[in-house]
């Protein structure tokens, strides 16, 4: 019975230690909200970009090959590029290309949406001299 008496003393002197600590480690300062005031000055709204991917359907060709150029888009309503750069191509679609001169061609294709927001995709292919 004394031995219970005692670890019930010890329980109760620790316990009150450790809240004596934790008050004591509290502010003695009371917490309170400060007011704060945020004035929106200007608000811009950007426009959602359109998706796109393009592709060519051979990475390598040799000289005078053919090759098709595939792309497509969402939330585009032209596309502008590929071959010439102010030519308009429907936004989703596949043109044929032949190309004779060796090396690396990259055809961009800008995406456009009504909102203006444009997109680039780009589709590249090498060319190989031929074999003999």
């Amino acid at each position: 019975m004394v031995s219970y008496l005692y670890m019930t003393t010890r329980r109760i002197l620790s316990l009150s230690t450790v809240l004596v600590l934790l008050f004591v480690a509290l502010p003695s300062v009371p917490a309170h909200a400060q007011e704060l005031t945020l004035t929106v000055a200007n608000v811009t709204m950007v426009p959602v970009p359109p998706t796109c991917e393009a592709r060519a359907t051979k990475k390598v060709i040799r000289s005078g090959g053919s090759v098709d150029i595939v792309w497509k888009s969402r939330g585009a309503e032209k596309m502008v590029g590929l071959v010439k750069g102010d030519e308009e191509w429907p936004v989703d679609g596949r043109q044929r290309v032949s190309i004779a001169v060796l090396g690396k061609h990259v055809f961009p294709m800008t995406f456009i949406a009504k909102s203006g927001a444009t997109s680039t995709c780009t589709a590249t292919v090498f060319v190989h001299a031929k074999k003999k």
